[in-house]
């Protein structure tokens, strides 16, 4: 009982989580009990309040103080950053009961009636307005007043649709695990960064021997530095085959998955799964996704080949596979532009990276990021103090770097919501990437690193910077094809000359990029960058033609259907063997569904935007007042297209993020 109460205590506690704690086994043995019995009180809490009456509601009646939803983000937050049996099993024991409950207030006419009265009886402010109004539409895309039957059958679908996300991502890191490549010719890996080279000799613990994992850096440097097309293709073909097969197979989880969407979209009176995605974000139907990403990726295409020419040309190829691309790029960047990658690499070490991003938005966001000696449940865990006007705004944590336990990729999430009833509660804003931590001697990142760290910082000050007390109007409710607008915004502080410049500083010497790198590097801005476009596209017409078109009956045409979408879209010629889809987490794992598009959607409108911000300097504090006031203070108060014309007294241009790529 006492160690019971010293979670939920620790659980109350408006400053930063004990998160080596709540991690411990001691309060993950009592977890699920935890869960239940917070579960049984939130019960009976909206139990309760259905019995108010109306003339006794105010705004404040809908606020939750519980616990529940704070120990359930940070179980799930664990779970993607230190996998283990005992939390997955706690999860998805939880998940079905939490679903239903879930349900339960999802379609609950009573709890409607009683948002409907408040909004339209009371007097409420110009937020307190704009919530009811965002939750009677999320009642009303339910269809509320659906039969019994259909509300039950959708409750059946959320439900069993949350337990196949998890099944797919947990597959994903699952099966990774299990991957291991020995290579024993050092010859053949001799142009491997050498930092990459002293992890791999460690993990074998042989003199001459060299044992890979699924470390994302590790496969990058092995397609672009080893000399084995060989061992390329290995790797290449362990990246596309994830998930697909033996006891991870993911690949009826992605079929019946689309079944479900698509039968919930239609009880909803959708066509399809992607016209009920659009339905809250800025495009209007997939009709016009597809004519955007269509001609954005025709033109992409026509660049790209040039691209893979060039490739054949100066090595005398015939043909060039996927598995070959990166390796030759870099070597023709090499002798081209006498520019190479692990040179580069030395000018970003991830503490002088980090420490320039912190002071640059301290700047210009006239906040200050104070690091904490605040232990985690990591030892390379980051923990932060944001203040604003000397008031703490934010608890922010960064945890930065691969583990084999760990959930691929990076991302930004909120463990606790800004909450100002019954009493201020402070967020806990986070961000996680999976860079490699060198052994001996200070860790430097590829510029992509680097922009990856300033895109995630990007999605957490979105997050931070807001004047709102409301947690219902965060940035991470703005439509979903705006969301990412702050975090691609802010990658231009990484490719900017005038800031990379600035940014840049050799691991030994000290010194910036000389105006002989920053000249080639400028050069290399559009190099093979049209492949990249073409890729992004790639995914994207894929994604929304599986949610807007028929679903296949059974795996085998599943297969046949998703290879035709590909070699339709595709740059490369794919074969039966390439089953990427399996291990697609943005749109089978996460909130991607039918808006992987939103990555190309919101770059046009940061392209827009930033050409105005170039236009009125991009290193002048005034700038960064009017897009903080009209933008990133604003999170959802406003319709996205609103926030867009707030800034640029204009509508949405797509002619910058042409001339970028020069695809005009």
């Amino acid at each position: 009982m006492e160690l019971k109460t010293k979670i939920i205590n620790e659980l109350k506690n408006k400053n930063f989580p004990d998160l080596k704690f709540l991690m411990s086994n001691e309060v993950l043995d009592l977890a699920t009990e935890i869960l239940n019995e917070e579960l049984e009180n939130e019960k009976t809490k909206f139990e309760d309040f259905l019995k108010k009456e109306n003339s006794s509601l105010t705004f404040d009646s809908f606020e939750d103080e519980g616990v529940l939803d704070y120990f359930w983000s940070l179980l799930n937050h664990f779970e993607n950053v230190e996998s283990s049996e005992k939390l997955r099993n706690i999860i998805e024991d939880f998940r079905p009961i939490l679903h239903d409950f879930s349900n339960e207030v999802a379609y609950n006419k009573p709890y409607f009636e009683k948002v409907k009265y408040v909004n339209e009886n009371l007097k409420l402010d110009t937020e307190q307005k704009r919530i009811m109004d965002l939750r009677i539409k999320s009642y009303t895309d339910r269809w509320i007043d659906l039969l019994f039957e259909q509300q039950e059958e959708i409750k059946k679908i959320n439900k069993k649709l949350g337990e196949l996300s998890d099944k797919f991502t947990n597959n994903i890191v699952d099966d990774e695990k299990t991957f291991e490549y020995l290579i024993t010719d050092f010859e053949l890996i001799k142009d491997l960064p050498v930092e990459v080279l002293e992890i791999a000799k460690e993990a074998w613990k042989e003199k001459w021997w060299y044992l890979f994992d699924s470390d994302p850096t590790s496969y990058s440097a092995i397609m672009k530095y080893c000399s084995s097309q060989e061992i390329r293709q290995d790797f290449e073909k362990a990246s596309y085959t994830t998930a697909s097969n033996w006891k991870f197979d993911n690949r009826e989880i992605v079929l019946e998955l689309l079944k479900l969407k698509t039968r919930k979209a239609q009880i909803l009176g959708f066509k399809n799964y992607a016209e009920l995605s659009l339905n809250d974000k800025m495009a209007d139907s997939p009709e016009q996704v597809f004519e955007l990403l269509n001609s954005i990726s025709e033109k992409a295409k026509k660049k790209a080949d040039l691209d893979i020419q060039e490739l054949k040309d100066y090595f005398s190829l015939e043909h060039i596979e996927t598995y070959d691309l990166g390796y030759y790029t870099r070597i023709l960047k090499e002798k081209k532009y006498d520019l190479e990658e692990k040179v580069i690499k030395k000018y970003f070490e991830f503490e002088d990276v980090l420490n320039y991003l912190h002071r640059f938005v301290e700047n210009f966001y006239s906040i200050e990021i104070k690091e904490t000696k605040i232990e985690s449940y990591n030892s390379e865990v980051r923990v932060y103090e944001i203040y604003k006007d000397n008031n703490l705004i934010s608890y922010y944590f960064l945890d930065a770097f691969y583990r084999k336990w760990k959930r691929p990729g990076a991302w930004a999430d909120n463990l606790r919501e800004k909450m100002y009833f019954p009493e201020t509660s402070v967020p806990v804003i986070l961000n996680v990437c999976n860079f490699q931590k060198a052994n001996n001697w200070k860790t430097t990142l590829y510029l992509r690193d680097v922009e990856t760290i300033f895109h995630e910082f990007g999605h957490a000050l979105h997050e931070m910077l807001s004047e709102s007390k409301y947690s219902e109007l965060s940035g991470f409710w703005v439509e979903w094809d705006f969301v990412e607008l702050p975090s691609q915004l802010l990658e231009n502080w990484v490719s900017d000359k005038d800031s990379l410049k600035k940014l840049s500083k050799h691991i030994e010497t000290w010194e910036n990029f000389s105006e002989e790198i920053m000249s080639k590097l400028e050069k290399l801005k559009t190099f093979m960058t049209w492949v990249f476009v073409a890729r992004q596209n790639e995914f994207a017409l894929l994604d929304m033609s599986l949610y807007s078109s028929e679903i296949p009956d059974n795996v085998e045409q599943l297969d046949k259907k998703i290879l035709e979408i590909v070699n339709k879209y595709s740059i490369f010629k794919r074969w039966n063997d390439y089953k990427m889809y399996c291990s697609f987490n943005h749109i089978f794992g996460w909130w991607y569904a039918a808006g992987y598009y939103s990555y190309t959607w919101a770059e046009i409108i940061e392209a827009d935007i930033f050409s105005r911000i170039k236009e009125m300097w991009m290193f002048e504090k005034t700038t960064w007042e009017k897009f903080l006031k009209t933008i990133l203070w604003q999170w959802t108060r406003k319709k996205a297209s609103t926030l867009f014309f707030d800034f640029m007294w204009r509508e949405l241009q797509n002619e910058a993020y042409m001339k970028r790529y020069w695809l005009i």
